[in-house]
């Protein structure tokens, strides 16, 4: 038995790729640290082991696996990486936009200063929404800040795409009140269009399946004309043909016209996807005119929303609770994603004392983003909600609120923060590590006050 295990042992070691890498890559170990519950209990002295970039394991006693890296952890409270909603990480802010513009096109993965200063927050993965001066901004996208490239170690890029269409963005919160009622009627065109746009592929779909019938019924009538040979058949035929008009006889051999299909319109096409039901919309929507116009736009055409903004929300709650299947994404400071410049915000919004709160007693969905680079996303979502509401609310990559699973620190997770102290509870405390995949991708310079809130 022996060396039927040191054959096979030979035999693995001369394969060559993955199973090799697999069977000799060490685990990673994180020995000591704290961690909170569900719950909200704080569990201490935990080991956690990371296998493949993933946690594989968590438990308060064992020992570590042979060959394992140790990564310096003792007494640090672990996380998942926190998780920005609604962000604007390296994107351009303002000018035209359209329904096939794409968030990730735009996003620079070579800005590495401004992505280190958002990890060094705790921020591993952002939602970046496009923002432009009103209307169709275009499509979002979900960005996991890790290296990246074909050598990501060295390569100096940052950013991996998680999720290629998270929603379709509408902005109904930059300009002057005419400016914005302009955007809100060009909307309101715009998938007015793409309804006729989806009748008049249905109605292709129709003509050309009467088409391909009309069309075997010609070729059919045709075979059977070629079967006559009958010289009397022929030559009556012939006399009917001279007495024929030269109209009559080219229409009666025409074959059927084949209908002409729609061109093609990607921007059209998207808004069909969102119209049905494919594709989520977010709407930035600030003040109280601007929150009815979002719920007149997802009623007439039955959209799946998430509101963006909402801070006159207290304003028209009636409105807003007559919606089905709608969530919020609120941030702080209120314009942070507005296109700025000479007369585009008319006058801040009229921001509820406490939002979370009415968005609670109105049993309404919710989640936080940071309205801005994501930089100081922590300290905002304690703010506006409180320690375990703000823990909850930025440990999910669910847009759907607040009453969605929440991604506490669990096996098969890749994205964690190690903190100096207790984040739920420690104004003070501040990331101390990043991880991902397995790897430290920033951690704060010793001596140094780098990532303090």
């Amino acid at each position: 038995m022996k060396s039927v295990h040191i054959y096979l042992l030979g035999f693995l070691l001369m394969m060559p790729g993955v199973l090799q890498a697999q069977l000799f890559e060490r685990p990673i170990i994180l020995e000591g640290v704290k961690m909170i519950s569900p719950r909200g209990e704080v569990l201490e002295d935990l080991m956690i082991t990371i296998r493949r970039g993933r946690i594989a394991g968590i438990s308060q006693s064992g020992d570590a696996p042979m060959m394992s890296k140790k990564i310096a952890a003792d007494g640090l409270f672990v996380t998942s990486g926190l998780v920005d909603h609604a962000s604007v990480l390296t994107l351009p802010v303002g000018g035209e936009g359209a329904a096939d513009h794409w968030s990730w096109d735009a996003f620079d993965r070579y800005d590495k200063e401004a992505i280190l200063s958002v990890l060094a927050t705790g921020v591993t993965r952002v939602h970046l929404v496009p923002v432009r001066s009103g209307g169709i901004s275009g499509r979002s996208c979900w960005v996991s800040l890790e290296p990246a490239g074909e050598n990501a170690s060295s390569s100096g890029q940052f950013g991996v795409l998680m999720e290629e269409e998270a929603a379709l963005c509408i902005d109904l919160a930059s300009g002057s009140p005419v400016a914005r009622m302009r955007s809100y009627g060009a909307i309101l065109d715009q998938f007015s269009a793409a309804k006729d746009r989806r009748d008049a592929l249905e109605s292709y779909d129709e003509d050309l399946e009467e088409y391909l019938e009309e069309l075997k019924k010609w070729i059919e009538e045709k075979a059977e004309e070629g079967d006559k040979e009958s010289s009397d058949e022929g030559a009556e035929k012939d006399e009917k043909k001279d007495e024929k008009k030269d109209g009559e006889e080219e229409e009666e051999n025409k074959s059927p016209e084949k209908p002409v299909r729609p061109g093609v319109d990607e921007p059209s096409d998207i808004l069909l996807k969102v119209v049905a039901h494919q594709l989520p919309v977010l709407i930035t929507a600030r003040k109280s005119a601007d929150l009815i116009n979002a719920c007149e736009l997802i009623q007439k055409f039955e959209l799946d929303a998430i509101i963006h903004g909402a801070d006159e929300a207290a304003l028209v709650m009636d409105h807003l609770k007559d919606l089905e299947n709608v969530s919020f994404i609120l941030d702080n400071p209120a314009n942070a994603l507005s296109a700025s410049g000479p007369g585009v915000i008319d006058g801040q919004p009229r921001r509820s004392a406490d939002l979370i709160s009415v968005m609670e007693e109105n049993d309404l969905d919710w989640v936080i983003g940071s309205g801005g680079s994501g930089a100081g996303l922590w300290r905002m979502t304690r703010k506006m909600a409180g320690s375990e509401a703000a823990l909850s609310s930025a440990q999910t990559t669910n847009l759907r609120g607040e009453k969605t699973r929440r991604d506490w620190v669990s096996p098969g997770m890749r994205h964690l923060v190690l903190w100096s102290g207790n984040p739920a509870s420690d104004a003070a405390a501040r990331p101390e590590k990043i991880l991902i995949n397995g790897l430290v991708v920033w951690q704060r310079p010793a001596g140094t006050r780098e990532g303090r809130f």
